[in-house]
């Protein structure tokens, strides 16, 4: 995922703008939704400099984007109780949460992944309410857009599991490298995975050979990961601190209005 956000970040010809998160983005999200529901409700804990806000903002990881320039966003979900990977993707446009998940199963397993989506779904909205997000988009027609229309701004994120995937073999270890080429298939703009002509031995060959190549270059160049550092990271390193951008109060902002029905 890393390698990808790199790749949204420096890449000269990308086709579609997204971004990815870390696997302690989701970590992040179930703790402040415990607290948020253990505290009832208290939007006093959705604050600009929470870790999920940070995210949100470009802040945090290395080589990140902030969410308002882009399109999607992938979020790789470790399922605990099943140590399974899954792969949500955000589509600010639909407003809506997909999920790309290669071992759909029985009801425990579906019900498990549905636990931690939702919880995506109801904390992200809040956390782009505190940060400002909906006024720095002047691609979503708010007014127009119906997903947003229909919506209260701090109304949980509709989602989807996405059919039709490529599986793997219940008996196999194979989740990460599916999930890996989910999000590679997205970043290219392609959003159903081509199930046929699937072949996950050939992707992990292939990512095997690029993180080789791409750390003996990095290793040769003398490169260090920390040089891309943004925000609270580069802080905490000891490089220059980059400058936030103040968040407007969220009262403030442009709110999407309900439709009215006759």
């Amino acid at each position: 995922m890393y390698y990808l956000r790199k790749k949204a970040k420096y890449g000269p010809n990308n086709p579609v703008r997204y971004v990815t998160t870390d696997v302690f983005f989701k970590s992040w999200v179930e703790l402040i939704y415990n607290q948020f529901k253990d505290n009832h409700n208290d939007h006093s804990l959705i604050t600009p400099e929470h870790d999920v806000a940070q995210v949100i903002r470009g802040y945090k990881l290395l080589a990140n984007i902030a969410w308002d320039k882009v399109d999607y966003v992938l979020i790789p979900i470790n399922v605990g109780q099943k140590h399974h990977w899954v792969l949500a993707v955000l589509s600010i446009q639909s407003r809506c949460l997909y999920v790309y998940d290669s071992l759909p199963g029985g009801a425990a397993h579906t019900r498990a992944v549905r636990e931690i989506v939702q919880k995506l779904a109801k904390m992200i909205p809040l956390f782009f309410n505190s940060t400002g997000f909906y006024g720095k988009r002047d691609d979503v027609d708010w007014k127009n857009n119906i997903e947003y229309i229909e919506k209260g701004v701090s109304d949980p994120l509709d989602y989807v599991f996405v059919e039709n995937l490529p599986e793997q073999d219940p008996e196999s270890n194979d989740c990460g490298v599916y999930v890996c080429a989910f999000a590679e298939y997205i970043s290219q703009g392609i959003l159903e995975i081509p199930k046929d002509e699937f072949d996950h031995h050939l992707h992990r060959s292939r990512y095997g050979a690029l993180l080789w190549d791409y750390a003996r270059k990095k290793q040769d160049a003398g490169a260090i990961s920390e040089c891309e550092a943004t925000g609270l990271v580069t802080g905490k390193l000891g490089g220059p601190r980059i400058r936030k951008e103040p968040v407007p109060q969220w009262e403030k902002l442009p709110r999407p209005k309900r439709k009215v029905k006759n």
